[in-house]
C-alpha cells in the first residue's frame, strides 16, 4: 500500500512541476548562504531560500546546518509577511533581500546578556513598547540562566514586525523567543 501511495504522490508532482523550459520569467527561486562563527560556537551555515510561481506567493526557508550540514534549526515562511522580504518583484531582487536576511552586521543583540530583564513575579521579560515572548518552554529560570551565560545569538526577521533570536546554549542552538519591533 505504501508503494502505491509513493507511486502516486510522485505522480502528482511531476505532472504539477513545470520542466525549465515552460517555467515562468517571474519564478521567485533563489538563495543566499553564510556562516555565523561566533566566539564560544561552531561555525554554522545559514541557508535561505525562496520558491514560488512569482514573489507575492513565494515561500522561504530559513535553514540552520551544523559543520557535518545536519540541520539543527529550520523555519518555512510566506515571503511576503516578512519585512526584509517583502514587495520584491523578482526573483533577481529576492536574492538581494535574501542575502540582507542572512547576514549578520545588521543584528543588534550578539550575545543572550543582550536579552531583556525578565522580573521576578513579572509574566515575561520586560523591555518597554516592544516587548520580548520567550519560546513556550522557556521558563523564567531557564531565560534568566541562558542570558547569564551570554551565550552566542543571532536574532533574524521572522515578521513584519518581530525577529526571533537564537542563542548557541550548552552546546546546541536553541531558540529563545520572540523580540518584536516597530515596524
Amino acid at each position: 500500500m505504501r508503494i502505491v501511495v509513493l507511486a502516486a504522490a510522485l505522480a502528482l508532482a511531476a505532472a504539477c512541476t513545470p520542466d525549465a523550459a515552460n517555467q515562468s520569467a517571474a519564478s521567485c527561486a533563489a538563495s543566499a548562504s553564510t556562516t555565523w562563527q561566533a566566539e564560544g560556537a561552531p561555525a554554522l551555515t545559514i541557508d535561505a531560500n525562496t520558491s514560488g510561481p512569482d514573489c507575492a506567493n513565494a515561500v522561504a526557508t530559513y535553514v540552520v546546518r551544523a559543520a557535518d550540514h545536519s540541520v539543527i534549526w529550520a523555519e518555512i515562511y510566506h515571503a511576503d509577511q516578512v519585512m526584509v522580504l517583502a514587495g520584491a518583484a523578482n526573483g533577481a531582487e529576492m536574492q538581494t533581500k535574501l542575502g540582507e536576511w542572512v547576514a549578520f552586521d545588521n543584528h543588534t543583540m550578539a550575545s543572550t546578556s543582550a536579552l531583556p530583564e525578565w522580573p521576578a513575579n513579572a509574566e515575561t521579560p520586560q523591555n518597554g513598547e516592544f516587548p520580548f515572548y520567550p519560546e513556550d518552554d522557556v521558563t523564567r529560570e531557564i531565560y534568566t540562566a541562558i542570558r547569564a551565560a551570554n551565550a552566542p545569538m543571532f536574532c533574524y526577521a521572522q515578521g513584519m514586525e518581530s525577529q526571533r533570536c537564537l542563542a548557541w546554549y550548552q552546546n546546541t542552538l536553541v531558540s529563545v523567543g520572540v523580540q518584536t519591533f516597530p515596524g
